[in-house]
């Protein structure tokens, strides 16, 4: 199978067969997995399955300090990705990031402010 080349992914199906076929559970903390890739040994963390919310599949960098890992960043630019951008500006005060398709607001405010997720 292919690497995973990106450092966080929407746990859709195809990445929830891959982490049985690939994968080791290591721990279960808070509301987080630690999985083991067997195939390049890296460490990824798992959302637990919540209704409310996406669950996304994140590289650590470590498997140090593993459910305080800041991956907010990581997040907003797969929201960014998920969605592309237009050529409007964010009608947010002050901001100048160009605005997400079919919204009138950038990555940042969709996610810090509106809670967009997905």
């Amino acid at each position: 199978m292919t690497e995973l080349s990106e450092n966080i992914y929407y746990a859709d199906q195809n990445i929830l067969n891959r982490i049985e076929l690939d994968f080791e559970l290591i721990d279960r903390k808070d509301w987080y997995r630690l999985y083991y890739c067997k195939n390049d040994n890296s460490y990824w963390r798992l959302d637990e399955w919540d209704k409310y919310q996406e669950q996304l599949l994140v590289r650590l960098p470590s498997p140090e300090n593993w459910t305080t890992y800041d991956d907010i960043e990581l997040r907003i630019d797969l929201l960014k990705r998920h969605h592309g951008t237009t050529a409007n500006k964010c009608i947010w005060k002050d901001c100048d990031r160009m605005a997400l398709k079919d919204m009138a607001i950038c990555e940042f405010h969709a996610y810090t402010e509106m809670g967009v997720r997905k």
